[in-house]
């Protein structure tokens, strides 16, 4: 039985950490976007795209939190453990995360051409 909640804690440590890195590769896809409207703004210029690699450290991040829910639910699918039920929770909310990044990279990554007018 303890090497069996041994196993439990390793898995659990893995989403965990799956998690963790997901939201950051998004964090830092969001920051790229920010990064954009900045230099869009300060040079009068709607027509820098966004890297390309943002939209990669996106795609990226919902993948690794897509893992970590699949990976969730086939480990601990029927666990109605406290610490299983908060995995669940965390997970759910950092994949809506990570696809509202996403999202918002293909919205922000579009030439803007009408600025600094006057």
């Amino acid at each position: 039985m303890g090497q069996e909640a041994g196993t439990s804690r390793r898995r659990q440590g893995l989403v965990l950490g799956l998690i963790v890195v997901g939201v950051l590769l998004s964090l830092t896809n969001t920051n790229a976007q920010s990064e954009l409207v900045r230099r869009r703004e300060d040079t009068c210029d709607g027509s820098l795209p966004l890297p390309t690699g943002a939209y990669v450290l996106g795609f990226t991040g919902l993948a690794v939190g897509s893992v970590a829910l699949v990976l969730l639910v086939r480990w601990f699918g029927g666990s109605r453990e406290p610490i299983a039920l908060i995995l669940f929770a965390t997970a759910i909310a950092a994949v809506v995360v990570e696809i509202f990044a996403v999202v918002t990279a293909f919205q922000e990554g579009q030439p803007v051409y009408p600025m600094c007018g006057g």
